[in-house]
Formats: C-alpha cells, sequence, structure tokens
C-alpha cells in the first residue's frame, strides 16, 4: 500500500513552480487573514500565487526543449490526476469566495479590480494546469509510440501548442484543428469541455454581477 504522504511529498517534489505558488498562497492567506476577512484574504493570496505559477509556468515553457519535456512528463507522471483534481477545487473555492465578497464592490474600484483580476487568473491558471495535463498524456502516449494528440505541421509539438489546444477547449469547448488518437486523452478533453461550460458560465454570471454593483 502506497503511503499518501510520501505520495504528496513526491508529487509536490517534482513540481516546483506549483509547490512555490502553494506555499505562497498558504502564507500569504494565513497573514492576511489576521487583518482582512478570510474571503478577501483567500481571493488576494490566490492572485499572488497564481501569477506566480503562470509566470514561471511561462519561462518554463519558453525555454522547454523536447528532451526537458519528456523528462518532465516521466517525473511529473505521478499524482497528475491529484493536481487536476486540487486546482478544480481551488478554482471553485475562487468563485465561492468572489460571490460572497461582490457585495463589496459597490463603491469599491479596488475590490472590482480585485474581483477582475481573480477572474482572470483563475480562467488563465485552469487553462494552463490542462494544458500541462495533455503534454504530459500526450508524450506518455508518444513514448509508448503512439501519439495521442495529432497537431497539423508539427511531428514534435512543444508547450505552446498544448497551451493553444487547451485554451481553444477552454473558450470554444472544441478541438478546432488537433485531432485526438488517444482514449485518455479523450477523456481528459470530456472532462475539461464539462468543466470549462460550468467554467465559463460562473465567470460570466460573476463578471455581470461585478459590474452592476459597480455602478
Amino acid at each position: 500500500m502506497r503511503n499518501p504522504l510520501l505520495t504528496l511529498y513526491r508529487t509536490l517534489s517534482h513540481r516546483p513552480r506549483l509547490s512555490a505558488a502553494i506555499a505562497l498562497g498558504v502564507v500569504l492567506w494565513a497573514v492576511l487573514s489576521a487583518t482582512l476577512p478570510h474571503t478577501i484574504a483567500l481571493l488576494w493570496a490566490f492572485d499572488a500565487s497564481a501569477l506566480l505559477f503562470l509566470v514561471s509556468t511561462a519561462w518554463m515553457m519558453a525555454h522547454a526543449t523536447t528532451e526537458t519535456l519528456k523528462r518532465r512528463t516521466e517525473l511529473e507522471a505521478e499524482g497528475r490526476w491529484t493536481v487536476l483534481l486540487f486546482s478544480l477545487v481551488l478554482s471553485g473555492a475562487v468563485f465561492a469566495a468572489l460571490s460572497v465578497e461582490l457585495h463589496a464592490v459597490r463603491g469599491h474600484p479596488g475590490a472590482l479590480a480585485l474581483a477582475g483580476s481573480s477572474i482572470v487568473l483563475s480562467w488563465l491558471f485552469f487553462s494552463v494546469i490542462f494544458a500541462l495535463q495533455y503534454a504530459h498524456s500526450d508524450y506518455t502516449a508518444r513514448t509508448a509510440g503512439t501519439p495521442a494528440l495529432m497537431f497539423p505541421n508539427s511531428q514534435v509539438p512543444d508547450y505552446w501548442d498544448y497551451l493553444y489546444f487547451s485554451v481553444v477547449l477552454s473558450m470554444t469547448f472544441q478541438t478546432s484543428d488537433v485531432n485526438i488518437a488517444g482514449r485518455h486523452v479523450r477523456h481528459l478533453v470530456l472532462l475539461h469541455s464539462v468543466a470549462a461550460f460550468f467554467f465559463n458560465v460562473v465567470i460570466l454570471a460573476l463578471t455581470v454581477n461585478a459590474l452592476a454593483g459597480a455602478f
């Protein structure tokens, strides 16, 4: 039987960017909760940690090679679904905090800016997490000799190809010009599409409420 604590340690140790973002978020939430409502502290902590994760991940994507992508795929194989579930739960917590605190937007431009930044960062965080999942799933399949995603005019896709695939799905719930050849990735796309639909519906509702409360 696997030790859950050891599995958690391996999951986080192989994901330094996510681990650093989580650590920053926890520390900020603990500090800010001493003087701010817990929901507001959560939004500030999430914004800072999500920004750190997105910037560091973008830097990693820009400097990644085929070899480093393959190696990272092997290292991050353990705990992939745990990370995905954590990301979905975290996004839900952020939305819950936003819905509770949107009444503070009226007459408070700073609260509106906080709500807007949380909405944008949560959507980007959601899309990037799925992009990493697609990269890991496809490269695992390629190692076995059968690509799970077929990109046009790209024999060896990079992280930006997977981010493109993920962002298009997050916006339109369809796969554009990329063909899905693997059953495992097809299941992931199904989860992504359903989650993105509800994600965007909630974002639209929160945005309308935030703008309505600002005037």
